[in-house]
């Protein structure tokens, strides 16, 4: 069964090695028939050069109702970004598609 999204996500990353975190959000999603979203995503980063800021993306609803999504590609690293409703707000993780091997935790309210 299908939960509606919320009109936005905002909240944190965090790279567990070194506690490094950063926030992040997902403004204007739109759900579309098939099962996807759209939403403009701002992913900052440490260096702020490499931040996303309000991109456009197509994102999926998982069979779980939770969101997944790619966080594009800025200085050389870009993730993959998934998220599952909890009884605290949204929570997850976000891989490296970069070959980095970063695991990064995901919360947002």
């Amino acid at each position: 069964m299908s939960q509606e999204l919320p009109p936005s996500l905002s909240g944190r990353w965090r790279y567990p090695a070194d506690g490094t975190e950063q926030v992040f959000s997902l403004k204007d999603i739109q759900v579309q028939p098939d099962k996807t979203f759209s939403a403009k995503l701002t992913w900052w980063q440490t260096n702020s050069w490499c931040a996303t800021r309000d991109v456009p993306i197509v994102g999926r609803q998982t069979i779980s109702g939770g969101i997944a999504f790619d966080v594009p590609r800025m200085c050389g690293i870009s993730y993959l970004a998934e998220l599952n409703r909890s009884s605290s707000g949204w929570v997850g993780k976000a891989s490296s598609m970069s070959g980095y091997g970063l695991m990064l935790d995901l919360r947002a309210d």
